[in-house]
């Protein structure tokens, strides 16, 4: 049996017996036949390095994951993330100064269509009809379905917004990264409010904050843009290619009031939108 080691545990870190936080405890499985350490976050490659040593006295141990720059290969439900999560495509042909997932993955292309709730696809509207069509044919079929991976504004006709109408999609994200994402996020969001699908709480926004230049200032006026716009901001901070952050005092408050539900709402009351 493989043994899955994770350095800390997400949302999305998968639960079985051959699943392991950190550096082995005293009751381990005896038919452990291998080791995989896991990483998806640059930052916690020290710590995944130093894991892995301990669980050499278990088995063969293989370290790798985003963090190291995995392509990544057909997606097995329930393996690296938890069941329900589920990735139907890898790499994008988009080239965003700040995304190491064309650098990582390469270019955009299709896999075997797994079964789970939360896709986290990078680009799904970047696939062919037929694939994107296919996707939605199986979330048809789940509970509670979550868009968390992100939908390129540009790229959405209203036939996809069709498409989450029937998958009963409890929320989608789209992003707005930097302020040349804005004209098609106003496209967007007309297309959006044409269809019965839509409600602000839906409709969400990754908004990208703290990149180099940027000001809290700026980022506020693209957060308030997207709630004008009627979607649900949610601001994620800058890291460079190597987990650096320059995020002060000011900044974490800033995102702090700009992903907690109450602080969004209580602006949105405020300004009436």
């Amino acid at each position: 049996m493989i043994a899955r080691v994770f350095p800390r545990k997400t949302n999305a870190t998968p639960i079985d017996d051959y699943v392991f936080i950190g550096e082995p405890g005293l009751f381990v499985p005896d038919d452990i036949t291998e080791v995989h350490v896991s990483v998806t976050f640059v930052w916690d490659i020290p710590a995944a390095e130093r894991i892995a040593k301990a669980w050499e006295r278990i088995a063969p141990v293989k370290i790798g994951g985003p963090a190291y720059g995995d392509s990544g290969g057909n997606f097995i439900s329930g393996m690296y993330v938890k069941k329900g999560y589920v990735i139907t495509s890898r790499g994008c042909n988009n080239n965003c100064w700040f995304c190491l997932v064309p650098k990582r993955e390469g270019k955009l292309r299709e896999l075997p269509i797994a079964e789970g709730n939360n896709l986290l696809d990078n680009n799904i509207l970047g696939c062919s009809e037929q694939h994107i069509r296919a996707v939605f044919e199986m979330l048809e079929t789940q509970p509670q379905v979550k868009l968390s991976g992100g939908l390129e504004a540009k790229l959405l006709r209203p036939w996809h917004v069709d498409l989450l109408e029937k998958a009963k999609v409890q929320e989608a994200f789209f992003a707005y990264d930097t302020p040349d994402d804005l004209p098609p996020l106003i496209e967007a969001s007309k297309i959006l409010k044409a269809n019965s699908w839509y409600r602000i709480y839906k409709a969400r926004c990754y908004v990208l904050c703290g990149y180099p230049g940027d000001t809290i200032t700026e980022a506020e006026k693209r957060c308030m843009a997207a709630l004008k716009l009627g979607f649900y901001p949610f601001a994620m901070f800058y890291r460079d290619p190597h987990g650096k952050t320059t995020k002060t005092h000011e900044w974490q408050q800033f995102q702090c009031s700009w992903t907690r539900p109450a602080a969004i709402n209580a602006t949105r009351k405020r300004l009436k939108f």
